[in-house]
């Protein structure tokens, strides 16, 4: 290895240190003479210690854009998960009722002492370890929103409060032991979509596991210009713009089932893109990198395939300056934000048995009301999930004025795509006159909307 500077690459050595820049010039060592040798401790031909403090100094950048990128992607992934709880009680986090049953379930617990190894020692669920952990990290926080809170209210604290000080893999933890539905809602927010249109929740865990594990290396200064990631992450079908990252064209990429794209920075880059065009869309990630990427790039072309950037990487649309999240999306999300949601098991009991109901828990009298039109439910999914302000849950049944604006919403059908999104957005759009400025869905919680008011504004 040559040095332009000596006295200059001896203070470097002593800035960063020696084992942490062995990482970067590991690449310059001659390769092992056969395979399963180690390398070679002499570099190969025109190894400059400078050019190795480039990719180090492109490394830091690098790890500094991400950062800050996946705070803004952590921060609205918390206040998902934090809003879609607090809506089932302020304390939903503690309820086994309001999560995954299989997350209270009691588990052998072993150790790993001499001699007791694989000995079931005691039981405790998942759950209980994760309060376990959660109330450690609240007697240590010192944090003066904490103190206040306990001041004033007492414990336990509340879950949007919660979601604030767990670390970010206690939120996963989380995520994964909420329940269906909810887990599925939040992953609509993100357009993370299965077949059948509901939400992809196993494919986001694994997402929010892959920033996690990512925001970590980047916290602790570890390489990441050319690392193999440990939590590849699931890419959707539905997701075209990250479709790219599961094609091997080159046998050199593919590693099992995994591409190179996808288990290589390359992937994590598209991930961050993809998630800032939906929860900061005037976000300038991707403009600000991509001519630092361009110029290391120019200098070496062999760090692209080092990065798992594939052959025409730039012309992908998540790459482009104008990339963003589909207008189309942005306003559905929207819609639903607002709309807490039911599915058939939730929806079915409140409203009148039919006799057919005997065995299908209410559902004979959610199709009756669908497909006469009576009841409207959130299109581009299979798996029908309804509003829930449409239920008069003390009546046992539907609203009057619920049944009557969705029968002149919807043609008395259970309508098309488009008219389904259009009721939709009608139930949530402002009504000046009759209404003085509250939607439909407003006034209706309210108790003023009735199906002669419901009749004046669409006739």
């Amino acid at each position: 290895m040559s040095f332009k500077d000596k006295q200059d690459a001896f203070g470097r050595l002593q800035s960063i240190g020696y084992y942490r820049l062995s990482g970067y010039w590991y690449p310059f060592r001659l390769p092992p003479k056969k395979e399963g040798d180690p390398r070679s401790s002499n570099f190969k031909p025109g190894t400059s210690f400078e050019k190795v403090l480039e990719i180090y100094e492109f490394d830091s950048y690098l790890r500094m854009a991400i950062l800050s990128a996946i705070s803004i992607i952590e921060v609205a992934i918390r206040a998902r998960i934090g809003y879609a709880l607090g809506q089932l009680g302020a304390f939903s986090h503690l309820d086994s009722s309001k999560l995954e049953p299989e997350w209270f379930k009691e588990e052998c617990q072993t150790t790993q002492h001499l001699g007791w190894q694989n000995t079931c020692m005691w039981e405790e669920s998942r759950h209980h370890k994760w309060v376990r952990k959660l109330e450690k990290i609240e007697e240590i926080s010192n944090e003066a929103f904490i103190a206040h809170f306990h001041k004033k209210y007492g414990k336990p604290l509340p879950i949007w409060v919660v979601t604030e000080i767990m670390t970010f893999e206690q939120l996963n933890l989380l995520f994964s032991g909420m329940r269906q539905n909810e887990r599925q809602q939040i992953a609509v927010e993100f357009d993370l979509l299965q077949h059948d249109g509901s939400g992809d929740a196993h494919a986001f865990s694994s997402w929010i596991e892959h920033i996690r594990q990512t925001r970590n290396y980047c916290a602790h200064h570890a390489r990441l210009w050319n690392r193999n990631h440990t939590a590849p992450f699931s890419v959707p079908s539905n997701i075209k713009e990250l479709q790219h990252l599961t094609a091997s064209t080159d046998t050199g990429y593919a590693k099992g089932d995994l591409t190179r794209p996808l288990t290589r920075i390359y992937g994590s880059l598209s991930l961050i893109i993809f998630l800032l065009a939906r929860v900061h869309p005037e976000n300038t990630f991707c403009d600000s990198i991509v001519p630092k990427i361009e110029g290391f790039f120019r200098k070496d072309p062999d760090r692209i395939y080092d990065m798992g950037f594939p052959e025409g990487w730039e012309n992908q649309a998540i790459w482009q300056p104008d990339y963003q999240r589909d207008a189309d999306l942005v306003e559905q999300a929207n819609l639903l934000r607002g709309t807490p949601l039911l599915y058939a098991a939730d929806a079915g009991p409140l409203l009148p048995a039919r006799p057919e109901d005997k065995f299908t828990g209410g559902r004979s009298s959610l199709n009756y009301y669908r497909k006469n039109g009576a009841l409207l439910s959130v299109p581009g999914v299979k798996a029908h999930r309804y509003p829930a302000f449409q239920f008069n849950r003390a009546a046992g049944d539907l609203f009057p004025a619920v049944i009557e604006a969705n029968r002149i919403l919807l043609n008395g059908s259970q309508g098309t795509e488009e008219e389904r999104w259009s009721a939709l957005k009608w139930w949530n759009t402002a009504v000046e006159n009759e209404l003085k400025g509250k939607s439909p869905q407003q006034a209706l919680i309210q108790g003023e909307l009735t199906p002669e008011i419901v009749r004046s504004i669409l006739r």
